[in-house]
């Protein structure tokens, strides 16, 4: 009889501890250590690129910021806050998501969203 109630305590409770689990602890996210890499350069360059094109702007590309990524099942998901400029406008910084398929298609690189980094959280994030 003890050991019943020992299963159903432990069927119970298991569940609600692993629901009550933070998301922080379930996604595991890996900094871009050297954003100077050729890899991280030329993935912030197809970024531009595509917007650009969708988009129909013309901005450029001056440099990566910082970076980090995160493997999921549909490839490597990348994060990069980039630094460009935008004709004779000061310089400003870019939130980018782009997926690489590494698996996939000719086309790996696909851009999720780009958008521009609002200068208040900027300059709260200063360190």
């Amino acid at each position: 009889m003890r050991l019943q109630w020992v299963i159903a305590v432990l069927v119970l409770v298991v569940p609600l501890v692993t629901a009550a689990a933070p998301d922080e602890v379930l996604e595991t996210w890996d900094p871009v250590q050297n954003t100077s890499e050729p890899y991280w350069i030329n993935t912030a360059e197809f970024a531009v690129s595509s917007y650009n094109k969708h988009e129909k702007k013309n901005l450029v590309f001056e440099s990566v910021v910082k970076g980090k990524t995160r493997y999921e099942v549909t490839g490597l998901y990348i994060v990069l806050v980039i630094k460009v400029k935008d004709g004779s406008l000061p310089s400003a910084n870019y939130d980018v998501g782009i997926r690489d398929k590494y698996a996939g298609p000719a086309d790996p690189l696909h851009l999720i969203y780009f958008r521009k980094r609002p200068l208040k959280f900027y300059l709260d994030n200063v360190q």
